[in-house]
């Protein structure tokens, strides 16, 4: 009997410590301190997992609403799925915690880009339809309307990865995720978790 309480004791002390893990989060806020962020936590959502283990890339299965820390130094980078470990990879520089902020902004805003970039406030864009053909123009000069993409307000699409006490220490931003506007400069991995 002695032996069973002590195995249970010791069970529930291991289930009582946050683990590390990855996840996707459909980001739909953040604080204005910066601190936290809040989202839709994807159960089975796709990459390595902490305790889950490996899983596709999809993001299937049922959302949590959940506010979650940030670390200070979190790493901040745009997410390539890669076929062969068939999971989010980080591509490129560092955007750091400005580059976070910048495609949350962007992704609540909305977008609008031509062959893939992002258009600034400084840009014109002119679109119409003559002969029942549409036409697009930027700043004055000619552009495939093929080329020209604009998406509504989202939440930001990320796989977030977490320290053992729950804090986001990195962000991969996934396609369909905010790439339409520029990243700003800085950033970096973070922490995340249930917190405040």
């Amino acid at each position: 009997m002695k032996r069973f309480l002590l195995a249970t004791v010791a069970t529930l002390a291991i289930v009582g410590f946050a683990v590390a893990e990855e996840f996707t989060l459909q980001i739909t806020g953040i604080s204005d301190d910066g601190t936290t962020i809040t989202g839709n936590k994807i159960a089975g959502g796709g990459g390595k997992g902490g305790k889950g283990g490996k899983g596709g890339a999809g993001g299937f299965g049922k959302a949590e609403e959940v506010t979650i820390k940030v670390a200070k130094d979190v790493k901040v980078f745009k997410g390539k799925f890669d076929t062969d470990s068939k999971a989010f990879a980080p591509e490129g520089d560092d955007l750091k915690f400005a580059g976070l902020k910048t495609a949350i902004q962007n992704a609540q805003n909305g977008t609008v880009s031509v062959s893939g970039k992002a258009l600034t406030g400084s840009d014109v864009l002119e679109l119409s339809v003559k002969d029942g053909k549409p036409a697009a123009k930027l700043n004055g000069k000619d552009v495939a309307f093929t080329d020209v993409s604009v998406k509504g307000k989202a939440p930001l699409s990320t796989r977030i990865t977490t320290s053992d006490d729950g804090t986001v220490t990195q962000v991969l931003v996934t396609p369909g995720g905010g790439f339409g506007g520029g990243f700003g400069k800085g950033g970096g991995k973070g922490k995340g978790g249930d917190g405040k």
